[in-house]
C-alpha cells in the first residue's frame, strides 16, 4: 500500500513538473512598455501606435506570404502604443503587416517595408488604414449605434 502510495505521488510530483514548465514556456508575452525597447539595443521591435480612436481587441503581425508570427499575436492590449519583439527566427524579414482588429471586428492593416534591423519600428494605424470586408455593415451599424 505505502509502495503505491509512493509511485503515485511520484507521478502527480512529476506530471505537474512538466505542466508549470509547459505553462510557463507557452503564452510568453512579447509585449514590451516602450520604454524597455527604446533601450534595447541588442533587439528588434515593432511599435504599434493606434490612432484609431477605437478599443483594439486583437494585434497580428505577418510576413512573407502572410505567415502570421504567433509569438507576436497580441490579445486586448489596453495601451494606445506598445512594443513587441520581432522573435529571432524572423531576423532576415525586413517587411512585416501588422493588423489590428477593433472591438466591432473592423480591421485596420499597415504594412512596413523598412523595418530597422536593431531597436524600434514605428508602425502608426489610423482610420485611414481601415480595410473593407465583406459583412463591414452591420459591424459599422453596431459602431453608430455604441457612439462610436
Amino acid at each position: 500500500m505505502k509502495k503505491a502510495l509512493i509511485i503515485a505521488g511520484s507521478i502527480l510530483l512529476v506530471v505537474a513538473i512538466v505542466g508549470i514548465i509547459i505553462a510557463a514556456n507557452t503564452n510568453k508575452d512579447t509585449r514590451k512598455p516602450n520604454d524597455d525597447a527604446e533601450k534595447d539595443e541588442k533587439g528588434r521591435y515593432l511599435t504599434i501606435v493606434n490612432e484609431t480612436d477605437q478599443i483594439i481587441n486583437e494585434v497580428h503581425i505577418t510576413v512573407g506570404d502572410g505567415t502570421e508570427i504567433e509569438d507576436m499575436k497580441q490579445t486586448n492590449p489596453d495601451e494606445a502604443s506598445f512594443s513587441i519583439e520581432i522573435p529571432k527566427q524572423y531576423s532576415e524579414y525586413d517587411t512585416f503587416t501588422v493588423t489590428l482588429v477593433d472591438r466591432h471586428d473592423l480591421k485596420y492593416v499597415k504594412e512596413i517595408t523598412d523595418v530597422a534591423d536593431k531597436g524600434r519600428t514605428e508602425v502608426v494605424i489610423t482610420e485611414e488604414d481601415y480595410v473593407e470586408e465583406k459583412g463591414d455593415f452591420w459591424d459599422k451599424v453596431n459602431k453608430w449605434f455604441n457612439g462610436d
